[in-house]
């Protein structure tokens, strides 16, 4: 299975000329140098998030997968990238094997003009993680605006940065400078971590070709509160990532983190999430009815679980 360095692949797109301080995501065109890693928080610190939130969407069925990140789903299935590809992944501190032959491909439904394969790859384990729920694959696009979780295994936030950007050249010219910068953000480092941060939906409904294939995705943008906050940015060793959204009050998994975009000329977008940078997942609402094919959802098994006692039940009172 083919994979790149780390795990969110990482794309510049060459954004429409902006004012400075205002972030468009409008872009002309659109071309992949990398792949996403820990999602990188606008904390103070940038260290924290390492274990689950008060609010748990799932964060004990996440685990590390080679390269990159992936989602324990149920019933000995995971789902990930393509990009990452099939392996051993750990999971709530145990190792699990891939079972051999098990890997899966998901397709974009005979969708017109699209590629007949997606980057998104299901495979199944060997054993079963004891004590780990199934997830609810969402069954509609969330909404923009709204909230979501993100989580991901791969590298960590380094030093806050500043550019002087030169947008008149093509590509801009991008100047690092102490400070007064144009543009900023992090820097990211060689080591890697589970981390959990939060962001809002932007964009929905987008088609993206990955180079592994054309995704049905959302997106999400790095943005500066204005004080430390849980923002969360994709980096390399994200991809295959989740993304959560609450329906109500219970958790959805949305999305699965597939790669990042930058601004025209930014140096690595894998590895520097600036303010104004994107990170864009596949939005599994559109691939629902092929996962559950798969690896039905925690109600449906409980459903068939419950099915199938009740006729043992019954098999053992019928008269002969």
């Amino acid at each position: 299975m083919q994979t790149v360095e780390g795990s969110v692949r990482a794309s510049v797109r060459r954004l429409s000329p902006m004012l400075k301080g205002a972030m468009a995501v409008v872009v002309s065109a659109a071309a992949l140098v990398g792949e996403a890693r820990a999602v990188v928080i606008d904390t103070l610190t940038g260290t924290g998030n390492t274990s689950a939130p008060a609010d748990d969407p799932g964060w004990a069925n996440i685990g590390v997968l080679g390269v990159g990140t992936g989602v324990y789903l149920g019933n000995r299935w995971v789902l990930t990238a393509l990009h990452v590809g099939g392996g051993s992944i750990v999971l709530n501190g145990g190792t699990y094997a891939m079972l051999a032959g098990s890997g899966t491909t998901l397709t974009n439904n005979g969708a017109a003009g699209k590629s007949a394969t997606t980057d998104l790859f299901m495979f199944q384990l060997t054993a079963t993680p004891p004590g780990l729920a199934g997830l609810t694959i969402a069954s509609g696009s969330a909404a923009l605006g709204a909230a979501v979780t993100m989580i991901g295994s791969g590298r960590d936030r380094g030093d806050f940065k500043q550019w002087s950007v030169n947008e008149t050249t093509d590509p801009w010219t991008w100047t690092p400078v102490p400070s007064g910068g144009d543009y900023a953000g992090y820097a990211t480092l060689g080591t890697r971590s589970m981390r959990w941060g939060t962001n809002t939906v932007a964009e929905s409904g987008l088609w993206i070709n990955d180079g592994f294939g054309d995704v049905n995705m959302l997106g999400t943008t790095f943005t500066f509160a204005g004080s430390p906050s849980n923002e969360a940015q994709a980096a390399y060793g994200d991809s295959g990532g989740p993304v959560f959204h609450k329906n109500g009050s219970a958790w959805e998994l949305s999305g699965m983190i597939l790669t990042v975009d930058g601004f025209s000329g930014q140096p690595d977008p894998g590895a520097n999430a600036i303010y104004g940078n994107s990170t864009y997942a596949a939005d599994l609402s559109f691939y629902r009815s092929q996962i559950v094919t798969i690896v039905p959802e925690p109600s449906v098994a409980a459903l068939v679980a419950t099915a199938l006692a009740a006729l043992g039940v019954a098999a053992r009172y019928r008269k002969p």
